[in-house]
Formats: structure tokens, C-alpha cells, sequence
């Protein structure tokens, strides 16, 4: 058989595979532009949660500091609410995780039953958008279809509590720290079986063992990839446009076979970058991964200083509780160290930011760029002997640092470059001093890769909303056509053969 005969019959039977997967593929991926994985967002969570109030504060957090002086280092620190009390949460490197209440000095026990519903009852009381009817309380478990991220896995077992309000939400609820971690509404789960869980091919019997599930998808974006390039020499070897077929035709195909062949050559090239870029999404074979891991410099970015250390600049109560009164719409105050030197940042219920800088006299002064300085020195302390070949100030996004659809990021902030082997970019808030992400080389041509190439990310199409929708919108119809004339001449092939 000689090798044009192969390439036929590799293109036909993949492509009678893998055409119900590209149409699946281009409609899912409509679907996801407007309903997201359902997720807590940060905004959510922080309306969720009660007004810290000052006076309410009653124990220092080295009450909480002087428990664990067996541990290692702190990893993160904040005062927040759990069921409705003010309380410390403490995470160590380790993953160990501490709460206390701030209000009597009680430290968490096992959340229970009631607990969660309590937690459940609390985000209702506090959201604008929902009116709960009778709470309850419906199981706990490991993991479900919604909770399938490897974020939770310190916080299993889950409680997942239904608010029975007009929006069906669900709440899953930490048994550790009784914090409320995700909610899904009935809207989110439907239209998400038609959107991310296609999309992903994300069912939780299958993701719930991501070696698997990675090469899952990485086996079926090759063989998607190879359908494309059989059918492109394929389509290429068919076409005459000097010497044209009967009726002056330059393709030999009608009908539906005609359409398929036509669309196929138009889109080769946005058909193979978007199958591609898919492909690279899975990171296969590690081709983006960095030699230093991103939570690696986050954690040494953010200190983890001695329990002792902690201790010795922990902030008085009188302090804490003026620092909160100072602020009408406080939600949280958060810990980091810069520099060996501690600072707070408040978060509002609209995600405001503000910062405080703690000195040795145990005042507290308000100044929103007073952490630059130790911050850019705790940048060049995690890079050694790297130098820093430029800084920004960003007051508008661009190309490497944007908002877009369910992602959120602050302005204005400070871009650090330097000159490492990995040419590394740092993203800081330039109101909290807080790292916001990393950029190498390998993340910078990922972005172009895949969010460039996969969801068309251009920097001037989503300046232009709905400019970015209509013309993904377009491309995905246009693709599920083309897929579609696939499935059409499939099974008329097949159905051909069943008669024979």
C-alpha cells in the first residue's frame, strides 16, 4: 500500500474520531467565555465575610504565636472570621494549619455538623445576592465533582451545606478551619456539564487521578494534532488550481465532502494553533517547568520567620484594634515579612487594599508605598547574586498583565525585572507589597501559547469587549461547522460500510 493510501486512511478514521471531540471542544469552549468553573472568588468571599469589629478583638495574636512555639516557621497569618467570630489563621511551611478565636482565646476544635451550617448561615446573612431559606446540611465528603482541586486537600473532609434559596447554592465547608471554600449554584453545575467539565474532560472519577487525567488529554490533543496535519497533505495533495477537476472545480468532492475539505484548508491555521496550544496547556512533558517552583519564591517572598521572631514583633492588641477601627469596611488583616520587618495589610469587602507598616515602638503607620524598598530588598535576596535590570510602575494593564474574565489583578503595581539565567519578572502590589505572580521566559511564552493562541488574549481585543467575544464567538462556529461536516461524512462512511 503505498504511503498517499496510508495518509488517506490515517485521516479518515482519526478524523471519524476525533470530529465529535473538535465540535465538543469548539462549543464547550463558548460556553465557558460567559459561565466559569464554579469557584469562591475572592471578591465573594470577602462580602461573605462579617465587619471586623475592633472591640471584638480581645486577645493579641501572640496568644496564638506562644501555642505553637514547637513550630517550625509561619507560611501565613491573618485575622478573618470563621462562623461569624473574629479569628487568627495560621498556616506553617509545613502545611500544619492553627486557628484561634480572637475573641475568647478558644483554639479550633474539629468543625462539626453544626459548625458548618452555622458558617452557611453566616455567608447567607451577609450576601446581597442571596435569600436562604431553611439551611441544610446534606454531607460530608472527600471529594466531588466541584471539589476536585488539590487546594482543598488540607481542608478535607468537606461539609457541603445547601442554602436552599432560589439559586439551589452549595457551600463547602473546611472541617479544619471551618472557612467556606467554594460555592456552586445550580446555574454554575448545569451549564458547566456543558461547558468545563467537556471542555477539560473533567469528570471527578477521572480527575481525581490527575497522572492519568493528564495524559489523557495529552494523548488526545496528539491524536487531534495528527488528524489535522493528515488532513492538511491530504486536503493539499486534492487540490488543483491549475488544473482544475470537471466543471472547473478544484476540489473533487461535493456536497458535505466539498464543505469539509474547503473549511479544512481555510482553517488549517487557526484549526492546528488552537489544537496546539491545548496541548501545551497540559505543560507535557514539563517544556514550561521552572527550576525554581513559583510557591517556592511566594513563600521566601512573603517571610517565614521564627515562631520566636513572630513573637518578638507581634502586634499589640491596642494597635490591632486601632488599626482595624481606622478602617470602616476591614474584612481581614493579613501578615507578611519584608525584609525581616513585619507589615499588615487590611482587605475590605470591595477588595480594597490598604497597608500598615508595624515599628518597634509598637505604632502603627499607615503609608501605601512605605514597604517598596524592603520589598525590592526581599526580591534580590531570594535572587542572589541576580541583578535587577529595570523596574516599573504599572497603572494600566498590558500584555503580560491583565484582567481578564474570572481573573483579577491590581493596579497600580510594580513590575521588577532581572537578569537571570530564566530572565525573571515579579508582579508586586503597589499598595500591600504582596507578590502577585512570577513571569520567566518559560511563562512568558506560555502565555503567548496558550492564552495567546487557545483564548486569544490579545491585549487589543480584550480592550474591546465585545470586539474579543464576537471574534472567538465567530472562530468557534466557523470551527464547530467544520467539525460538524466531519461528523456528517463519518457516519454516512460508516453507515456505507455497515450496508456492505
Amino acid at each position: 500500500m503505498n504511503i498517499r493510501r496510508w495518509l488517506y486512511l490515517t485521516h479518515r478514521w482519526l478524523g471519524i474520531t476525533m470530529c465529535l471531540l473538535l465540535a465538543m471542544w469548539f462549543s464547550t469552549g463558548v460556553v465557558m467565555m460567559y459561565v466559569g468553573y464554579p469557584s469562591l472568588t475572592e471578591d465573594e468571599r470577602l462580602a461573605s465575610l462579617p465587619l471586623l469589629d475592633a472591640q471584638a478583638v480581645r486577645v493579641a495574636p501572640r496568644t496564638l504565636l506562644q501555642q505553637i512555639s514547637g513550630a517550625a516557621g509561619i507560611a501565613d497569618l491573618r485575622l478573618s472570621s470563621v462562623m461569624g467570630r473574629p479569628a487568627y489563621l495560621l498556616r506553617t511551611p509545613e502545611g500544619s494549619a492553627y486557628g484561634l478565636f480572637a475573641d475568647t482565646g478558644e483554639a479550633f476544635e474539629q468543625v462539626g455538623v453544626q459548625d458548618a451550617v452555622n458558617a452557611a448561615q453566616v455567608y447567607a446573612d451577609n450576601s446581597d445576592t442571596i435569600t436562604a431559606g431553611d439551611i441544610a446540611y446534606l454531607a460530608q465528603l472527600d471529594m466531588d465533582q466541584w471539589s476536585i482541586s488539590s487546594a482543598f486537600d488540607r481542608h478535607r473532609p468537606l461539609h457541603l451545606v445547601a442554602l436552599n434559596d432560589a439559586q439551589d447554592t452549595r457551600l463547602y465547608v473546611s472541617s479544619h478551619t471551618g472557612e467556606i471554600l467554594r460555592d456552586t449554584s445550580a446555574h454554575e453545575r448545569l451549564w458547566n456539564w456543558l461547558g468545563a467539565n467537556l471542555h477539560w474532560i473533567y469528570p471527578m472519577q477521572l480527575r481525581r487521578y490527575p497522572i492519568i487525567w493528564h495524559w489523557v488529554v495529552v494523548v488526545l490533543s496528539l491524536a487531534g494534532l495528527l488528524a489535522i496535519a493528515s488532513g492538511a497533505m491530504a486536503g493539499l495533495m486534492r487540490l488543483r488550481l491549475r488544473k482544475p477537476y470537471r466543471g472547473k472545480n478544484v476540489t473533487p468532492y461535493h456536497g458535505t465532502m466539498k464543505l469539509h475539505h474547503m473549511l479544512g484548508l481555510i482553517l488549517l491555521l487557526p484549526l492546528a494553533t488552537y489544537m496546539f496550544s491545548g496541548l501545551m496547556s497540559m505543560n507535557p512533558w514539563g517544556v514550561f517547568t521552572d527550576k525554581i517552583s513559583y510557591r517556592e519564591q511566594h513563600t521566601a517572598y512573603r517571610g517565614s520567620p521564627t515562631v520566636a521572631a513572630a513573637i518578638a514583633q507581634s502586634t499589640s492588641l491596642s494597635a490591632l484594634q486601632e488599626m482595624i477601627a481606622g478602617q470602616s469596611s476591614s474584612r481581614e488583616v493579613l501578615w507578611q515579612w519584608l525584609d525581616g520587618e513585619a507589615y499588615h495589610y487590611i482587605k475590605s469587602g470591595n477588595n480594597q487594599r490598604q497597608s500598615f507598616m508595624r515599628y518597634a515602638d509598637q505604632n502603627v503607620q499607615q503609608g501605601s508605598t512605605d514597604w517598596m524598598r524592603p520589598g525590592v530588598a526581599q526580591l534580590q535576596k531570594i535572587m542572589g547574586d541576580s541583578s535587577i535590570t529595570a523596574i516599573e510602575k504599572l497603572d494600566s494593564y498590558d500584555s503580560y498583565y491583565y484582567s481578564h474574565r474570572n481573573t483579577w489583578r491590581p493596579l497600580p503595581a510594580l513590575r521588577v525585572r532581572f537578569d537571570d539565567p530564566a530572565t525573571t519578572w515579579f508582579h508586586l502590589d503597589l499598595t500591600t507589597g504582596e507578590m502577585l505572580n512570577r513571569l520567566t521566559s518559560n511563562g512568558r511564552v506560555r502565555r503567548w501559547i496558550y492564552h495567546g493562541l487557545h483564548s486569544l488574549d490579545f491585549i487589543f481585543l480584550i480592550r474591546n469587549r465585545p470586539l474579543w467575544d464576537v471574534v472567538v464567538i465567530s472562530l468557534s462556529i466557523v470551527g464547530f461547522v467544520f467539525s460538524f461536516s466531519a461528523v456528517t461524512v463519518g457516519w454516512w462512511r460508516m453507515r456505507r460500510r455497515s450496508r456492505h
